[in-house]
């Protein structure tokens, strides 16, 4: 079965935005679709990129390495999202890494496709406009380390997690890693957002309740 069929939300990707039918189902079906049952690898950093990927089900997390050693995350890749491109057309080594979820789908998509892809100007705009989307990410990501509170960093994780999906199924030791602090002061954060209305939350599955609340003055709305 061709991809443009098996994964037709796809076609509604912000890659393919304004593009016409032809083009957006031509590049699906050039993907060569993979499924992997377990966590696995697919991007490492300091590695060079194997192509691009596109997130047809599942996730994939992005995180990066210090040479401390500490490991930072960055970005949870989610449905329709793209990798892997940047690293791609520039022939550059991966920035960060990037671990699928188990039982995620990805479509790869090879480098010299992707250069002909590129041909195609409303193509490179989308490109360009998902740059755009990560620099502001990442302006965020440097301010909220450097002059957020620990309540910040968390409401602000939490909003990109609940971003297509508002249930989140992390450990609170997975959130403190990512926000950087104690899993008691994850657990204090969390019982103060119940109490305000934001979260219910059963174990360690959480569903937003109100996620523009959540995210209000974070500059990752919009």
């Amino acid at each position: 079965m061709e991809n443009s069929v098996r994964f037709p939300h796809l076609l509604k990707a912000d890659i393919f935005e304004g593009l016409d039918a032809d083009f957006k189902k031509g590049f699906l079906n050039t993907c060569a679709a993979k499924v992997y049952h377990t966590p696995t690898l697919i991007f490492e950093q300091g590695e060079p990129a194997d192509g691009m990927v596109i997130v047809a089900h599942g996730y994939a997390d992005v995180t990066y390495i210090g040479e401390d050693g500490h490991q930072m995350f960055l970005a949870r890749a989610k449905v329709g999202s793209t990798l892997g491109e940047s690293e791609s057309v520039s022939e550059e080594p991966c920035a960060a890494s990037c671990l699928t979820g188990a039982n995620a789908t990805l479509l790869h998509f090879a480098t010299a496709d992707l250069i002909t892809a590129l041909q195609n100007p409303d193509f490179i705009k989308n490109i360009t406009k998902i740059f755009h989307r990560r620099l502001v990410y990442d302006n965020w990501v440097k301010h909220i380390a450097q002059f957020g509170a620990v309540e910040q960093r968390l409401r602000g994780y939490l909003y990109i997690l609940s971003e297509g999906s508002r249930t989140i199924k992390e450990t609170q030791s997975y959130l403190a890693n990512m926000v950087g602090c104690s899993r008691q002061t994850i657990n204090r954060e969390l019982s103060g957002m119940r109490a305000a209305g934001l979260i219910a939350q059963s174990g360690s599955e959480i569903t937003v309740l109100d996620r523009d609340a959540l995210g209000e003055g974070l500059m990752l709305q919009g």
